[in-house]
């Protein structure tokens, strides 16, 4: 009976060992370290969330379910479903991660069962489209694996930016749609989009682009990926192509780059640029377009990239200041949607903070969604950094909270949260 316990013993200390070389330290000691050697993280003692939350519902005294007349709120639904998350679960929902690959990993799978992202990145240049079948049935492996449904997002802006060309062919660059000078092309347009990601099951396009091109030097000009030069041109457009891509509330699109990529020339891939505009001409040009469709109503996501605002904060990249995020965006143009970081692998944040660093410091800023991480060892290093946010803090659960609640209900309004049905309980 030794021996076999120790055999056993032996295996056990194997597999972990095992375990550890290949997944690195920091993955290995991190958020779900142990837990996932063993199989027992968090995913397996909460794998039927929303199952629970509903039973909740149904057994909470008072006025949910018990007057025929009373109908719980999208809101209430969201937030008792945050209040039965965990902390790793909460900052996991946070992430939208990219993976190299045409087929589900186990990389992709670490991220989605043990690191609970929220949200995954199709993009081309990884491998990750091979034919519609093989995307297809890809997106549907990702959505029965994670806990909650996830957002699937795509750079599909049409022109050079086309990541569906392979599958589905040509799209127009918003540049030739802008040119038109007709709002009805903008809006097929949108239609079209959203008829070609939601036969894959894509429900977050990272588009529209709504940078005002006023440089000709600028690599959103050489690539044609803007409507037009004036800010009245660029919201038309915009306008008209977000309500074809919205209608069916199968997708959902992204106004981008905030606070403005129109006028200059270093790309955030490569380093940071500058922003020099005195404030009262990003008003009127950059942020106009910004302010009008915030106003109609109809954004769920903005997406923030990597410059620095000379006018507002000179001294940090737009993505990490809180001047510009929370101060511009949330307060001055009164935006209460998710806000999402460009990826937070570019070298225009990279050359101003370790990576580790640079997810607690978005969501201080305030940024909901976190773009960029591609392995489980890229998540945990972030969650480690936010964790440490959180126990310094400069981070509070209610925040993280406030951008869990702000992406399930974007995810709502992409008709992948469905309130409880309690007819049958009437």
């Amino acid at each position: 009976m030794n021996r076999w316990k120790a055999f056993l013993l032996l295996v056990l200390a194997s597999i972990i060992l095992a375990h550890a070389l290949n997944a690195g330290a920091i993955q290995f000691i991190g958020p779900q370290g142990w837990a996932s050697t063993l199989d027992i993280s968090s995913t397996n003692a909460n794998a039927d969330l929303l199952k629970r939350v509903d039973q909740q519902l149904r057994k909470t005294p008072g006025t949910l379910f018990q007057h025929s007349q009373t109908r719980i709120t999208p809101q209430q639904y969201i937030n008792t479903i945050v209040e039965n998350m965990t902390l790793d679960m909460k900052l996991g929902q946070m992430f939208l991660v990219q993976f190299v690959g045409s087929d589900y990993s186990s990389d992709l799978d670490t991220m989605l069962t043990q690191y609970h992202v929220g949200a995954v990145l199709i993009f081309a240049a990884n491998q990750n489209i091979v034919s519609r079948l093989q995307l297809k049935g890809l997106i549907q492996q990702m959505q029965q694996n994670s806990q909650l449904p996830l957002a699937v997002a795509i750079d599909q802006e049409g022109g050079y930016v086309n990541r569906l060309m392979k599958l589905n062919g040509p799209r127009p660059a918003a540049a030739v749609i802008g040119a038109s000078n007709d709002p009805q092309k903008a809006r097929a347009a949108g239609i079209q989009d959203a008829q070609d990601l939601a036969y894959y099951g894509i429900n977050l396009n990272l588009a529209p682009v709504i940078d005002v091109d006023n440089n000709s030097s600028s690599e959103l000009h050489q690539d044609q990926r803007t409507y037009g030069n004036t800010p009245a041109r660029v919201t038309q457009m915009a306008a008209a192509y977000l309500q074809g891509l919205q209608q069916s509330r199968k997708v959902l699109g992204t106004l981008k780059h905030f606070p403005g990529l129109g006028s200059v020339t270093v790309d955030p891939h490569v380093g940071v640029a500058q922003l020099p505009r005195p404030k009262d001409q990003l008003e009127q040009i950059d942020w106009q377009p910004y302010r009008t469709l915030i106003q109609q109503g109809n954004v769920h996501a903005i997406m923030v990239t990597h410059e620095i605002v000379t006018a507002i904060d000179p001294s940090r990249p737009s993505t990490l200041s809180a001047k510009v995020v929370a101060g511009i965006l949330r307060d001055e143009l009164h935006y209460q949607g998710v806000i999402m970081t460009d990826s937070l692998t570019m070298q225009g944040i990279t050359d101003y903070t370790p990576e580790d660093q640079s997810a607690a410091l978005a969501v201080e800023a305030g940024s909901d969604l976190l773009m960029g991480a591609s392995t489980p060892r890229d998540v945990a290093s972030m969650i480690a950094g936010m964790k440490e946010a959180l126990h310094a803090g400069t981070l509070s659960e209610q925040r993280i909270n406030a951008s869990v609640q702000r992406i399930l209900m974007m995810k709502y309004e992409m008709g992948l949260l469905s309130l409880p049905n309690t007819a049958s309980d009437k």
